[in-house]
């Protein structure tokens, strides 16, 4: 127990540098244990970092800062864990290296919150634990401010919630509405982490000479930097507008920049810390670092655009990640000259490059119902914009469907792109009288300005169009004095609604007609329907003389004998030229 104490002490207060070539950010040089470690993470975007300073699993939104870091004159490239990640959080998805780490937690900072007798030094210029008791310069109180034994999760824990309102319920939303967001992610376990680690520092087995004989905690200065970044994958319909403002609280001193990507899809807001360029003195880091809790991120003047999908859960997708580092040195020389080969050098002195890193996970309190049942670690927050279907049927078949905002109208609500429908048709003689609650006509007109307070179906309904009747008559030929009844002229009358109505076929003009009197005569014919609708037409008759009866001709006969008398001669003559022919060859 008192070897591993004293191993651990060593790999967490201990940090040795060697110089390595730089070497470039690639996430597929990620060493094959952490792409095991790390292979169902899900709640953040991961790479290997490795450069001529620093190497470790970090998010990739967190390259810059590691590559620009001020405190990149001191290599930890030969840092090593005790168990993967650790003091970092939020990294691995492993089972066993999450129970590693509680278990580093619980054991060996544990014993720190508990404020146990020490050994004092037997030189009293090096006794830095009056009464046996640990060395507690700045007067951390062991119940609050350390990590006790009984931690059952270390994370940095975040949720997005829309201020004001539950954080589990997916929010209804209208189109036009402005949307104000809290992005909260708790990094009290962190802050802890830095204060244990400070006090098993200050209370090593092995405290350097320097850090007593010194009394570091009071004279010691440091150089710290560190950064934060949100980002927020937006839902389509739900925008970052130019008048959008994003407002942090709960940390000072920080630098606030706000990028876009993703064609504004996704909003990535990065908080640097602005620290004095040179130093500042241990003790008043350690006071700042005490006043944080929990980091907020305000957003605020979201908007909801009718580009938004109604009647389904759209939701807001979180990352939160963070870094932090401070120098923890006896030589206040190897800041000043950010050198620092001869504190390493010199066992009396200690200096190392204490770094945390997080990526922020959902609180499982906060979860929202709209999230990924699947994902219970992914930060989420969901809203929902509620729109009613109104459907026109035409007859049986669906003319259109508009989306209405609820207890509003088509023709009032907010959605440019919803109109009322082009008037529909039926086949055959109809015009279209209104839209109707029922099918039959028997319900409520519906219009563009009905309001509509559910999803509803509407019919369409038509008044049949009267159309004239049609009306055929034939034109005759008589003799004169020949009888005609002129109704028999009337072929056919057919109307569309009342069907075959010769039977009401009217002669209106019949023209003068006289079947004893020669000439040409216009009778016309007219019918009517039953809704008053009349067709006309006019039959011409002629009526013509009949034939005169004649004698019989005489005038041919003589030459009718004549032609007799020549056919006779010509076959006598004919016959006996036949005979004669017929004798030569016998």
């Amino acid at each position: 127990m008192k070897f591993l104490k004293k191993l651990f002490v060593i790999l967490v207060c201990v940090m040795m540098t060697t110089p390595l070539l730089h070497t470039a950010v690639i996430a597929e040089e990620m060493p094959d244990e952490y792409k095991e470690y790390t292979k169902d993470n899900y709640w953040a975007e991961l790479n290997w970092f490795q450069n001529d300073n620093y190497k470790g699993v970090v998010p990739t939104y967190l390259n810059d800062y590691f590559t620009s870091s001020r405190l990149s004159w001191y290599n930890r490239l030969n840092y090593n864990e005790l168990v993967p990640f650790f003091p970092s959080a939020g990294f691995s998805s492993s089972p066993q290296v999450d129970s590693d780490e509680l278990d580093v937690i619980n054991q060996w900072f544990g014993i720190y919150a508990k404020d146990l007798p020490h050994r004092q030094p037997t030189d009293p210029t090096l006794n830095r634990w009056p009464g046996g008791k640990q060395w507690n310069p700045y007067n951390f109180n062991y119940a609050t401010e350390l990590l006790n034994e009984g931690i059952t999760d270390y994370n940095a824990r975040a949720d997005i919630r829309e201020r004001g309102l539950s954080s589990t319920a997916v929010i209804e939303h209208m189109i036009g509405d402005t949307v104000n967001l809290d992005f909260d992610v708790d990094v009290s376990l962190l802050k802890k982490t830095l204060l244990t680690q400070f006090i098993s520092l200050l209370n090593s087995e092995f405290p350097a000479y320097y850090m007593m004989k010194d009394n570091m905690p009071e004279t010691a200065i440091t150089q710290s930097d560190g950064e934060l970044v949100f980002v927020m994958d937006l839902p389509k319909g739900l925008e970052s507008l130019d008048s959008t403002t994003y407002t942090l609280t709960g940390i000072d001193d920080l630098t606030l920049s706000v990028k876009k990507e993703n064609d504004g899809r996704r909003v990535v807001v990065t908080a640097r810390l602005n620290a004095p360029a040179n130093y500042e003195t241990l003790k008043d880091v350690y006071a700042k670092i005490r006043l944080v809790n929990s980091v907020k991120l305000s957003v605020d003047g979201l908007k909801v655009t009718a580009d938004i999908e109604p009647n389904q859960n759209s939701t807001v997708t979180g990352y939160v990640y963070g870094a932090y580092e401070l120098i923890h040195t006896t030589d206040n020389n190897a800041i000043l000259n950010q050198d620092a080969t001869a504190t390493e050098n010199d066992n009396r002195h200690h200096i190392d490059r204490n770094t945390i890193v997080f990526a922020g996970r959902q609180l499982a309190s906060g979860k929202d119902d709209g999230g990924d049942a699947n994902k219970p670690e992914l930060i989420t927050y969901s809203l929902r914009v509620n729109q009613n279907k109104v459907t026109f049927m035409n007859d049986s078949t669906t003319h259109a469907v508009v989306n209405v905002e609820p207890g509003k109208s088509i023709d009032s609500d907010v959605l440019t792109n919803q109109s009322m429908p082009l008037d529909p048709s039926r086949t055959g003689f109809f015009v279209f009288k209104e839209w109707n609650t029922a099918a039959d006509g028997t319900g409520t007109a519906f219009t563009g300005s009905t309001t509509v307070n559910s999803d509803m179906t509407v019919y369409a309904i038509y008044t049949a169009v009267n159309q004239a009747p049609v009306l055929e008559v034939k034109n005759t030929t008589i003799y004169q004095g020949d009888n005609l009844d002129l109704m028999t002229l009337a072929v056919s009358a057919d109307d569309y609604e009342d069907g075959n109505i010769l039977n009401r076929v009217q002669i209106i003009n019949d023209g003068g007609f006289n079947k004893d009197v020669l000439g040409t005569y216009s009778v016309t014919y007219k019918v009517t329907d039953n809704d008053g609708l009349s067709a006309t037409q006019v039959a011409t008759i002629t009526v013509i003389a009949k034939a005169s009866v004649k004698t019989a001709d005489t005038t041919s006969i003589p030459m009718y004998t004549t032609l007799f008398g020549f056919s006779t001669i010509a076959a006598m003559i004919l016959w006996i030229f036949k005979k004669q022919k017929f004798s030569t060859f016998q």
